[in-house]
């Protein structure tokens, strides 16, 4: 789990990283400082060193040979170096200095001086007449100056021999201090690359999240990154993408509701034409089986058929019924298949109510009904005159048809909140409550074997309620205390 985590996670590898290259780099400048100390250490100890001797040769200039002891002490205790003398011939001089290195002669030829304190020695050998100094070192650097005393003739050398070690006590000093050294370098590098990685990553982690959430097609978040430089013009953009893709998102859905809607009313359509030709079908079958029936029957003279005289007339009948069937069946295809549009025309609304009044007098008359009409003068609505009167024709027929004999039919034009409204009630009869949201349904009948002696196909209303709807109009029924009442709501004009 931890393999995999170091694995896939880009704040793991950034530290790791970090890390690695602060502690390499922390550990390449502890070793080039190691390595470097010892020659920068003997490099200035010399510099101070040919100083130091320059300093002394002044001195001894203005000092007389036997007093030049003290000088040399205290250049030697300042220098912590070894130092001799020697004259003009080349022999080391007895300067009557404490520190400064002696003549010691152990046979004619060779002399030896041993400082106890130094770990140069010293030599003088005699090769026949000619003498000569020879100063040897182990690995350190002896410094010569000519020094001149006013009181003495010729020039003598002046040999100064730094006492270095062979490991100087600065880079034993970094040994001892090394592994403290390596383990704050340790510890700083990790701190350092724990908070740089997490610098570095913190925002790409949170455009990592951001990214995921729109995968998910969730857009309720917004980037806050204000930095300035390529990661935060990188939140920026994706706020703005996500805005785009959201209102894509929120406009496709709502196509998508829309194509939902459409499809589901064109699936209703379709499931309402197919009602409608089934039930035209079977309304149909009905008629044609009955007249089928008659000519039968008269054609074959059996029994009650004999007297053709009577059931042609019924047969005729039956013809009539079909014929007018079939017409309002093809009126209501037609509207429906080819769209067809109303003519906008100005109509006088009560005018057109009075001229169907009177083509229905005969049929009122037979009823014996009490016809009372408050119809409004001038009431203007705009659409096709031969439609709305084919609407208005279904409503008083169906008042008068299915009003019992002698009872009132009230009608009434005028304006509510500026709008022509047309009501039509005929009393003496009541729907049931279950049946009034279904009357304006194809073929629907509240009671069937009453509306079939009628006379009625089922479709009156039907064909009412599309009418209206073409001229933007609603019919209502509701039941009242007398009756029923018929309300026509047309669309301000």
């Amino acid at each position: 789990m931890l393999r995999k985590k170091i694995h896939e996670s880009l704040t793991v590898h950034i530290f790791l990283i970090t890390a690695l290259v602060l502690l390499g780099a922390g550990t390449i400048t502890f070793g080039l400082i190691v390595w470097a100390t010892p020659s920068t250490y003997t490099a200035v100890l010399n510099e101070d060193m040919t100083g130091q001797v320059n300093a002394l040769a002044e001195k001894l200039a203005d000092t007389t040979l036997e007093d030049c002891g003290p000088v040399l002490d205290a250049f030697l205790r300042n220098s912590g170096a070894d130092a001799m003398l020697a004259g003009p011939d080349g022999q080391i001089i007895n300067t009557g200095s404490q520190f400064a290195i002696k003549p010691v002669y152990e046979d004619m030829d060779t002399v030896s001086v041993i400082d106890d304190s130094s770990a140069v020695t010293y030599a003088t050998d005699v090769l026949g007449t000619d003498e000569s100094v020879t100063v040897t070192m182990s690995n350190q650097a002896t410094f010569t100056a000519d020094i001149y005393f006013y009181n003495q003739p010729g020039v003598y050398t002046l040999y100064v021999t730094p006492r270095l070690q062979t490991e100087n006590l600065a880079v034993q000093a970094l040994v001892q201090m090394a592994p403290w050294l390596l383990l704050t370098l340790l510890i700083f590098s990790l701190m350092v690359a724990l908070v740089y990685s997490r610098y570095i990553t913190r925002p790409i982690v949170r455009l990592s999240g951001i990214a995921g959430k729109m995968a998910d097609l969730d857009f309720s978040w917004a980037c806050e990154e204000n930095r300035k430089d390529e990661i935060g013009y990188l939140g920026r953009s994706l706020n703005q993408m996500a805005q785009k893709l959201s209102n894509a998102l929120r406009e496709l859905k709502a196509s998508n509701e829309t194509l939902r809607g459409e499809m589901e009313q064109e699936r209703e359509l379709e499931r309402q034409r197919l009602a409608f030709f089934s039930a035209a079908s079977h309304e149909l079958k009905t008629p044609v089986t009955i007249l089928k029936g008659q000519i039968s029957g008269m054609l074959d003279g059996v029994d009650v058929y004999k007297d053709r005289e009577k059931y042609l007339a019924r047969s005729l009948q039956v013809t009539a019924r079909m014929e007018k069937l079939i017409q309002e069946i093809l009126t209501i295809s037609r509207m429906e298949t080819q769209n067809i549009s109303c003519i906008q025309e100005k109509i006088d609304i009560s005018e057109v109510v009075r001229r169907q009044m009177e083509l229905d007098a005969d049929l009122i008359h037979q009823r014996h009904l009490n016809v009372t009409a408050d119809l409004c003068p001038g009431l203007i609505v705009y659409g096709d005159t031969s439609m709305l009167a084919k609407a208005i024709e279904n409503l008083l027929s169906n008042a008068a048809l299915y009003s019992p004999d002698g009872e009132k039919i009230r009608l009434w034009s005028g304006l509510k909140g500026n709008s022509p409204v047309l009501t039509i009630e005929n009393t003496g009869v009541h729907i049931k409550t279950e049946a009034l949201p279904h009357l304006f349904e194809a073929f629907y009948r509240e009671e069937q074997s009453r509306n079939r002696r009628t006379g009625g196909s089922g479709l009156g209303l039907y064909l009412v309620r599309i009418i209206l709807e073409r001229h933007g109009a609603k019919c209502y029924l509701d039941n009242t205390a007398e009756g029923v009442l018929a309300t026509v709501c047309f669309k301000n004009p």
